[in-house]
């Protein structure tokens, strides 16, 4: 470099412009070059600048100052733009490995679903209650998040707010795959007014179902209504449908047409037909009671679990 002293008016006014505008924050060099020129060198500026030693232009200073602000202010901005380069680079990377683990995590359970939606059901029917299906959900996004983040060979390391957002995503996959709370609420509600349906019948007993034998029936009544029960009908029977001889059991009186039945009953004072349907009932709860023993006694053999045929039977 050569000593100040050698350079001209003009070039000092050049060197003491760089001093005051880049000062100490931004290095720079300069020197005379062959052609009696002024070559400035400024750090991050890849090329160099040139200026006059006694240029006759007198706006050429200003030109020159221009010039080395204009390239230092391109430069400053590829500085700026090199981190968001790589950042957004960065951060497509990142995408991609999340993409990757929450396509890994829907592809396995898909493959689950219908052992999932088994599950779910049989839980909703047992407990009568929808409740509990989405944390059962949850639980099953993230055991699926950590066994695919434990399998995939490299990856970047996942922060809770990323990892909240991948189970997120895949929780949404999941209820997309799985029936809604609506279904369920419907298949529950439906199963509820079965059970009900069926509860009422089974209270409802009708009287024509099981008729105990005549000769059983007519014990408890006087003997003085027994033989009114054989005096002759107010409505004409026929002897081809009914034999009174033989009309004393039970299956003889359900062969009967059901007018002749009809017939036959209306004989019946009030307390004889009370007390017949007394006597139906009690014949009934009978034979329930000798089909309660027959099942336990056959639980017994077998060695059945009670919990077992209890929940076979709420889900048949």
């Amino acid at each position: 470099m050569c000593k100040p002293t050698n350079y001209s008016k003009y070039q000092k006014r050049v060197i003491k412009f760089l001093n005051d505008l880049l000062g100490t924050d931004t290095p720079f060099t300069y020197e005379r070059a062959k052609n009696n020129h002024l070559k400035v060198l400024i750090e991050g500026i890849p090329k160099p600048i040139y200026t006059g030693s006694t240029p006759s232009d007198c706006k050429s200073i200003n030109n020159f100052m221009a010039e080395v602000k204009r390239e230092l202010k391109a430069s400053k901005n590829e500085a700026e733009k090199a981190p968001q380069q790589e950042n957004r680079k960065l951060i497509s990377l990142l995408k991609q490995s999340n993409d990757k683990l929450i396509q890994n995590c829907v592809k396995s359970l898909r493959t689950r679903i219908s052992a999932l939606k088994t599950q779910e059901e049989a839980s909703v029917l047992e407990n009568q209650c929808i409740n509990g299906i989405n944390l059962k959900r949850i639980e099953i996004v993230k055991q699926s998040v950590l066994l695919a983040l434990q399998a995939r060979k490299q990856g970047a390391y996942l922060k809770p707010k990323e990892l909240k957002s991948i189970e997120g995503v895949v929780h949404n996959h999941l209820n997309f795959m799985l029936p809604s709370m609506a279904y369920y609420a419907e298949l529950l509600d439906s199963k509820l007014k079965r059970k009900h349906t069926e509860k009422q019948q089974t209270q409802i007993e009708p009287l024509t179902s099981n008729v105990i034998s005549l000769e059983d029936k007519t014990q408890h009544a006087p003997i003085k209504e027994v033989k009114k029960m054989a005096k002759k009908p107010k409505q004409p029977v026929s002897n081809k449908n009914m034999n009174t001889k033989n009309s004393n059991s039970a299956t003889e009186l359900m062969a009967m047409s059901a007018n002749n039945r009809v017939s036959l009953l209306r004989n019946l004072t009030k307390a004889q037909a009370l007390m017949l349907i007394d006597d139906i009932n009690q014949a009934m709860a009978a034979n329930r009671e000798e089909d309660i023993e027959a099942v336990i006694a056959l639980i017994r053999d077998k060695d059945l679990p009670l919990d077992a045929i209890i929940s076979r039977m709420e889900a048949a």
